[in-house]
């Protein structure tokens, strides 16, 4: 066996059973080195593992791994990850007095083949939220400790990890659930046992669409995303006055951006738009039958959403800006969030002045002076400004706190009933659940609704003047978090 495939193998088995287990008296620094440890074995196992192509290749390489090897990996791997969950030893759910502690359980992606960065940063939100409230005296003084556990996006891992933080590590709370089949496989298991789960990034409709009493989710569901153009666009109108409300998308050809784009073509129509989608076939640099097929329409379309993914849409917005559309000629063109990224975004869209862009999670402009906190203290982790994944762990941990804190036990229903009454202002903003027992979905409410937050920083920004920083972008869309006097700036003049 070559070196790097018995370093694959050993790191596979090591991060098929990762537990993180935070404990407080650990200091910044040690989670500092702990995070770049995780990103160093990660970088190892990248070289080691994602470098060797399948030995089902006919022109795979002599060193690549025999095949009975690779069943021998794969029997090992079931070994660790379907050992029977152990019998439940019963948990003290009592009056918070009685407690030594509060567990607070998480999920994420913390190895391959999950979003790894993203759980890294979950993590790190979770621990900065675990310090803040033990700084500031637990609740209602009592410590609290974080059990997380990497479910590799398996939902397997999910749901046997969620049965083993209620029975085993005694959880009041599990927060996190970054995959749609992880989260809705724990909802099932915490439904099973009754305890509270909140869903903090995953945006699957069904998750909480089947009104299940232990379920809250704070990240936005599938439909809310979708439908986000067109709720838009329908506050702007007719931007051009032609009396012909027109709306383009330009799509990849990707799954889940098609899935995207039909979602988001619904919600156009429903707000009343006529709706003209252009394909992209990618790879490509040159889209100028792209822009041929914008040029030819009948009428001047009001919007252009541009929902190609990758690194090529400053490539297409340019071009398009080349040919005479956009807001000087009455066309508003929306963007991707990597336009936020604006040394690149002005070097490579030069006349990209009053691009609207989409944000999903909190902006500097629309966080509370907790959420301020929260970004620069993220800040010594990853010197960035936190993704919504981040925000949303942090503020899972801080919401689950708040509702223990309030039923001042850890009776699981009587920290449901305290999750349904929340009204609290965390980083991302004001937590409240009005759809629930008390006001269940009915007649046009989305049955998703159930237990969710409805105010989700899904935001529009518009760059105001050329090479503008995207932090000081005014937000022009929702209402909740505007910074800017409408939901488009005005409108540029030829």
């Amino acid at each position: 066996m070559s070196p790097g495939a018995f370093v694959c193998i050993l790191f596979t088995h090591l991060t098929s059973a990762l537990e993180v287990e935070v404990q407080v008296t650990r200091s910044p620094s040690f989670l500092q080195l702990h995070y770049a440890l995780l990103a160093l074995l990660a970088g190892i196992w990248s070289a080691s593992c994602s470098s060797a192509p399948p030995a089902a290749q006919a022109d795979a390489p002599a060193l690549t791994l025999s095949p009975q090897l690779v069943e021998v990996t794969r029997i090992i791997e079931r070994v660790v990850t379907a050992t029977p969950v152990p019998t439940p030893t019963g948990c003290a759910r009592n009056s918070l007095a009685d407690a030594r502690e509060v567990v607070i359980g998480a999920l994420a992606p913390l190895s391959r083949p999950g979003a790894v960065l993203t759980g890294f940063a979950m993590q790190a939100a979770f621990n900065i939220a675990i310090e803040d409230l033990n700084a500031a005296g637990g609740i209602n003084g009592v410590r609290v400790r974080l059990v997380t556990y990497d479910t590799a996006s398996s939902p397997e891992l999910g749901a046997r990890y969620t049965e083993r933080l209620i029975t085993l590590d005694c959880a009041a709370v599990i927060v996190g659930g970054h995959h749609q089949q992880v989260a809705l496989a724990a909802r099932d298991i915490a439904h099973h046992y009754g305890v509270p789960l909140i869903v903090s990034s995953a945006m699957a409709d069904e998750i909480t669409s089947a009104s299940i009493p232990e379920i809250f989710r704070i990240s936005p569901t599938w439909t809310m995303l979708t439908e986000m153009p067109g709720r838009w666009l329908a506050e702007v109108g007719d931007y051009n006055d032609d009396q012909y409300p027109l709306a383009v998308i330009v799509a990849d050809n990707s799954v889940e951006t098609v899935a995207y784009a039909n979602g988001v073509r619904n919600g156009l129509i429903t707000a009343g738009f006529q709706v003209e989608t252009i394909a992209v076939d990618l790879p490509a640099t040159d889209f100028s039958p792209v822009v041929a097929r914008i040029v030819a329409l009948e009428h001047v379309p009001d919007a252009i959403l541009i929902t190609v993914s990758g690194d090529v849409t400053p490539q297409l917005h340019q071009q398009i800006l080349a040919a005479g559309i956009g807001p000087q000629q009455r066309t508003l063109i929306a963007v991707n969030s990597h336009a936020l990224n604006d040394q690149f975004f002005w070097q490579q869209v030069p006349d990209g002045l009053f691009t609207v862009v989409l944000r999903v999670g909190p902006w500097p402009s629309t966080v509370s002076p907790l959420g301020a906190e929260f970004a620069e203290k993220f800040r010594l982790y990853f010197d960035r400004w936190p993704e919504a994944q981040a925000f949303a762990a942090y503020d899972a941990v801080r919401l689950a706190a708040d509702a223990i804190g309030r039923a001042n036990t850890l009776n699981s229903a009587a920290i449901i009933r305290a999750l349904e009454q929340s009204d609290v202002v965390l980083a991302a903003g004001r937590y409240r659940f009005p759809i629930g027992s008390n006001s269940p979905p009915a007649g046009a409410t989305p049955a998703s609704w159930w237990h969710q937050w409805l105010d989700a920083p899904l935001l529009y920004l518009q760059y105001s003047t050329a090479g503008q920083p995207a932090s000081a972008a005014p937000v022009i869309w929702p209402a909740t978090y505007r910074t800017a006097d409408g939901p488009v700036l005005s409108e540029p003049t030829n």
